[in-house]
């Protein structure tokens, strides 16, 4: 799949039963994503584009030479039996760090996530001047006794004619609101709103975003969706993939490893990599810093076991709200986070 502007380009192939292929609607439910995204007539008088009503769905592949474009078709039986056997070669990453505030996370990218979430509380009680595109960078100092909240680059889609001190205002406001929370529950981040320098819009004008002012993003997503650009994020994205790719499956298997090793064997930090071959349904090396391995059996070993576990109905459903609020940020609770003590997160209901 690619964006561009008002066009959203399908190709590859689609295999389903008979059933689910009669009831698909490519065209219907690309716009529902478009709307759910906040794209299209938000208030009165304002537009935030593209309109989903206006999206064309491309299935035709002429822009990749030699393909005949998007194949839907029915699942064969031996399809389902190959399932649980790996398509690629891949290196999945885990991480995790001595850190339990920011849920075992490295600390910039969870504050990273803390930022966003309040920017967007508030714009959302705008929703005339602020629209669905915005980024966050944090910079962070400190070490084992606290650490400090040091500088926030951010910028926000607006309307054209908003007041350019409302961007800053916003922005001063989620950092008011975070240093009241971090105070409330205890967490080692000492900053002073007024002392952290911030960045808002350092670009100028950001009233075209998304598809219509960019594209290219998906590395950044990849990154966002792991842990940040100190980590390596391997080979996996955790978006718009099967269950059984080990792009997710051996992700949050390795993420599991990490927190076993951090939390259970006392290590300050631990980076797992799994080792993935085509025509496997195993991993078939695992490589982890801190030398963990004497648990290796407590965790499942095929890609089937990593489904059974991780995976279950209520997960598969909530696939997008774990790309929206982050599958390591502690906003939700997953099956393969279990080993995270419970700190009053967001719980995702029925996730066993």
């Amino acid at each position: 799949m690619a964006v561009s502007l008002d066009r959203v380009f399908i190709t590859g192939r689609i295999a389903a039963n008979k059933k689910l292929l009669k009831s698909l609607n490519l065209n219907a439910a690309v716009k529902k994503v478009f709307l759910n995204a906040g794209y299209g007539r938000s208030h009165p008088g304002t537009v935030w584009l593209p309109e989903p009503d206006g999206i064309v769905v491309d299935t035709s592949g002429r822009i990749v030479v030699d393909t005949s474009g998007l194949i839907l078709d029915e699942i064969q039986e031996d399809e389902r039996a190959i399932r649980c056997l790996s398509d690629d070669q891949s290196i999945t990453v885990g991480y995790a760090v001595d850190s339990p505030e920011t849920n075992y996370i490295p600390r910039g990218q969870w504050l990273a996530w803390q930022v966003m979430r309040e920017i967007r509380m508030l714009t959302a009680e705008k929703p005339g001047c602020f629209g669905p595109d915005a980024k966050v960078l944090t910079q962070i100092a400190g070490g084992e006794d606290g650490w400090t909240f040091d500088r926030l680059v951010v910028s926000m889609q607006h309307a054209a004619a908003i007041d350019w001190s409302e961007i800053g205002r916003i922005a001063y406001r989620a950092l008011k609101i975070l240093k009241k929370r971090f105070e409330e529950t205890g967490t080692a981040c000492n900053f002073d709103p007024d002392a952290v320098d911030l960045i808002v819009n350092g670009h100028g004008d950001f009233s075209t975003g998304g598809p219509m002012g960019d594209n290219g993003l998906s590395g950044k997503k990849l990154v966002m969706d792991a842990y940040g650009p100190m980590v390596a994020i391997g080979g996996g994205a955790y978006s718009g993939k099967d269950p059984h790719k080990v792009d997710r499956a051996g992700a949050v298997l390795a993420r599991e490893m990490a927190l076993y090793s951090v939390i259970n064997e006392s290590n300050p930090w631990d980076t797992i990599q799994l080792s993935w071959a085509p025509g496997k349904q195993h991993y078939v090396a695992m490589n982890s810093s801190m030398a963990m391995d004497c648990a290796r059996q407590q965790f499942p070993q095929t890609i089937q076991q990593c489904v059974n576990r991780y995976f279950r109905k209520p997960i598969r459903n909530s696939f997008t709200e774990f790309a929206l609020k982050g599958w390591y940020s502690g906003a939700l609770k997953a099956p393969w986070e279990k080993l995270v003590p419970d700190r009053g997160l967001t719980v995702h209901e029925d996730f066993a």
